[in-house]
């Protein structure tokens, strides 16, 4: 599922014109983290999130780091709340077929 963090990276990556190579470069990341969080299919964790908020605010001298963190912090917060609902969900379906 792809969340509002992933969009959100993908969205901005794309704005500031990067690969998703130079984003890990810049974040400190792997190019495969940065591809699974964009693909939704990896969790965003802090050391994510701050890596991400690092690079991009190396770029936007309007946002600051700390304004990158927080935006970031909320939707992987939700991204994690949606994963855990989607893994609840899924063991309910194996429990009823089963």
């Amino acid at each position: 599922m792809i969340s509002r963090f992933s969009r959100f990276i993908a969205h901005h990556r794309q704005e500031f014109n990067w690969s998703i190579s130079e984003l890990a470069r810049r974040s400190e990341l792997t190019a495969p983290e940065i591809s699974r969080l964009e693909a939704g299919v990896r969790t965003p964790t802090l050391r994510h999130v701050k890596g991400i908020a690092q690079a991009f605010s190396s770029v936007n001298g309007e946002t600051s780091y700390n304004e990158w963190v927080g935006q970031l912090v909320d939707l992987g917060e939700a991204a994690r709340k949606d994963a855990r609902k989607a893994d609840r969900l899924g063991s309910t379906r194996k429990e009823d077929v089963g």
